[in-house]
């Protein structure tokens, strides 16, 4: 895997403390690894700030978005461009160190016997350290609702720490319509519904290290709904 090309996506808002540390991480690995940063705008300025901390460095590429803001917009942003630069690898993870750099080259090895590698917090050799007992207990029952809805059959269907070989990506794509954080979701289906296979590898997931959740309830609530219009072919984004 050393000869592949690797982009790893890190869609932001409001990540200003993590940002530099966590790509800097990135880039101290062994791998032909680019970033690419999409920021919405951040009101704390991440994406102004990261382009400071990293102009000039070619293996930084930092996209502030303006217009269509969103985890759905950012993330499909993100894989345009990563399929318009020609990477042979495209992943994408949490800019809050909840998902460890750590991690990645065992993401990346996975993927000699797959299509797409996902880290996940419920294989054996996994652990999660997330603190709050509520947001676990909607993780679980959302892991067997979603498994049971979608059939994607995965220990951990909503990670988002996940590296695809591009040929992936450039099939699902068009099908894409997520404008917010279910576009996590929504990729798996795709992936499994055309057939692709996923390996996934067990990981941390981490108490982000600083800054607030952007998750708030209502999300919740209209994710488990979206799950069901998606089964149904009813989803439009």
């Amino acid at each position: 895997m050393k000869s592949k090309k690797i982009s790893v996506i890190l869609p932001t808002y409001n990540e200003k403390e993590n940002i530099v540390p966590l790509v800097r991480e990135i880039l101290n690995l062994p791998l032909d690894i680019t970033v690419i940063i999409v920021d919405d705008d951040s009101p704390d300025f991440t994406g102004y700030y990261a382009q400071n901390y990293f102009k000039g460095n070619e293996r930084v590429k930092i996209f502030i978005r303006k217009e269509k803001r969103g985890r759905g917009y950012a993330g499909r942003f993100g894989y345009e461009i990563a399929l318009k630069e020609q990477f042979d690898i495209i992943g994408e993870m949490d800019a809050d160190f909840s998902h460890s750099p750590t991690f990645i080259s065992g993401l990346v090895n996975s993927l000699e016997g797959a299509d797409v590698a996902s880290g996940s917090r419920f294989l054996s050799g996994s652990k999660s350290l997330r603190q709050n007992i509520v947001r676990e207990m909607i993780t679980l029952c959302a892991r067997f609702y979603v498994n049971l809805l979608l059939r994607i059959n995965l220990t951990d269907p909503t990670s988002g720490f996940r590296f695809f070989n591009s040929y992936v990506l450039r099939s699902i794509l068009p099908e894409l319509r997520s404008t917010d954080p279910f576009i996590v979701t929504e990729v798996f289906y795709y992936v499994r519904k055309k057939g692709f296979s996923i390996k996934e590898y067990p990981i941390v997931f981490y108490e982000r290290k600083h800054g607030k959740s952007k998750l708030k309830f209502f999300t919740l609530i209209k994710y488990l709904y979206r799950v069901l219009l998606l089964r149904m072919g009813l989803f439009y984004g």
